[in-house]
This record gives structure tokens, C-alpha cells and sequence, in this order.
């Protein structure tokens, strides 16, 4: 297993316990492109899903709730399985 499937399966299994720089990894990983990031705010797009990912970042974290919201996301578009 790859250093990226842990990622991958922790973000799964714990999202709370990831820093946003691990989840940014496991989104570049999973083909979302870094279009913008102005402010506190950093926005994600991808070719399957019809409006972007945006991630408020405060002190180079982001609150659980949005980690949790990131992984649905990915679940319900099955980015991931």
C-alpha cells in the first residue's frame, strides 16, 4: 500500500485526524485541479462534479465539519468508493 492509499484510507476512515496538507494531497491525487485560492479560501474543481470544492483554511487547518463535507463529497460523486 502506497503512501497515498493510507492517505486515502484515513481520510476514509478518520477524517478529523488529517492536516489539510494531507488532504490537499489526497485531492490532487484524485485529479481535482487547484483553481483559486484568494484569502482564507481555497477552491477545488473536478471534471465529474458540476460546481467546485471550496475549503476555508484558518492558520493552515480547516475544521473537521469541512473534512467530513470534502469526504460525502467524494462518496456521493464516487470519486472514492
Amino acid at each position: 500500500m502506497s503512501k497515498i492509499d493510507k492517505l486515502i484510507h484515513k481520510f476514509k476512515t478518520n477524517p478529523e485526524t488529517l492536516k489539510y496538507r494531507n488532504i490537499k494531497n489526497v485531492l490532487i491525487h484524485l485529479e481535482f485541479d487547484l483553481i483559486k485560492a484568494k484569502g482564507s479560501h481555497v477552491k477545488y474543481k473536478h471534471s465529474k462534479l458540476n460546481t467546485d470544492v471550496i475549503v476555508p483554511i484558518h492558520n493552515g487547518e480547516c475544521k473537521n465539519f469541512y473534512k467530513k463535507e470534502i469526504l460525502k463529497i467524494l462518496i456521493i460523486n464516487k470519486i472514492i468508493k
